[in-house]
């Protein structure tokens, strides 16, 4: 019986021991599986840290590159805009030609329809369509050369010379275009509206109201320049510059 009370305690601190032993060791594998969490958790952030900065790069990539894309697009169609302007100058220029060949061909056919009379050479008119098609074509080639100062006054020499001449709206486009190439933003859209103001059934109109579109989105005013575009596709539907308009609304 003795034997058995010393024992007894003897067991209880066996016991104790053993189960301060178990929790010693449970709590050694909690705490490690808590810290391999913790670091499986921090390498998770770490990643999720580094694609979040690699979709912010991309994304920042790709709004330069859309942005630079815009920008190229808009400098290829002021381009393909003003080299069709060329080539209906060019047309409408030819026809002029072709117009002023049958009135001298006339003049000459009455010219020796006469024999007492001698040649008086081409009529006034005739002599200063000339000088009004040399000064005009003159300015335009200067612009073409990127003569812009040169091409204006030639331009506006022509104005104040033959202001009645079916070419004066156009010679008023060209003066816009050459402020519009210098960046002379605030020039080149009172050019414009002069043309539409002066000549309403100009065949420059429509590229002259384009134009105006794209000199409102240069100077940064996006909503007028919108209802320049919305203007062009609604009045002159069919044209190439309706066309471009429609192109910029779409954007």
């Amino acid at each position: 019986m003795t034997a058995s009370r010393f024992c007894l305690p003897a067991r209880i601190g066996l016991a104790t021991w053993g189960l301060l032993a178990v929790f010693s060791f449970s709590g050694c594998s909690l705490h490690q599986e808590y810290m391999r969490r913790g670091a499986l958790l921090d390498s998770v952030a770490v990643r999720t840290d580094r694609i979040g900065k690699e979709q912010a790069s991309q994304a920042a990539e790709m709004r330069e590159l859309r942005a630079e894309t815009l920008t190229k697009i808009e400098v290829l169609e002021t381009k393909v805009s003003q080299l069709e302007a060329r080539v209906i100058d060019f047309d409408e220029r030819m026809a002029r030609i072709g117009r002023k060949l049958g009135v001298w061909r006339e003049a000459v056919v009455a010219d020796t329809s006469v024999a007492s009379e001698s040649a008086p050479g081409l009529p006034d008119t005739s002599r200063a369509a000339i000088g009004a098609d040399q000064l005009y074509n003159t300015a335009y080639l200067d612009f073409t050369r990127g003569k812009y100062k040169v091409a204006i006054a030639g331009f506006r020499q022509f104005l104040q010379m033959f202001s009645n001449s079916d070419m004066s709206d156009n010679a008023l486009y060209w003066i816009g275009e050459c402020h519009y190439s210098t960046g002379e933003l605030n020039k080149a859209e009172k050019e414009f509206k002069q043309v539409l103001i002066r000549y309403p059934r100009g065949n420059k109109v429509p590229a002259a109201a384009y134009k105006l579109g794209l000199v409102y989105h240069a100077q940064g005013r996006d909503k007028a320049a919108q209802r320049q575009f919305q203007a062009v596709v609604e009045k002159y539907p069919g044209t190439t510059e309706a066309k471009l308009a429609q192109e910029h609304l779409s954007q």
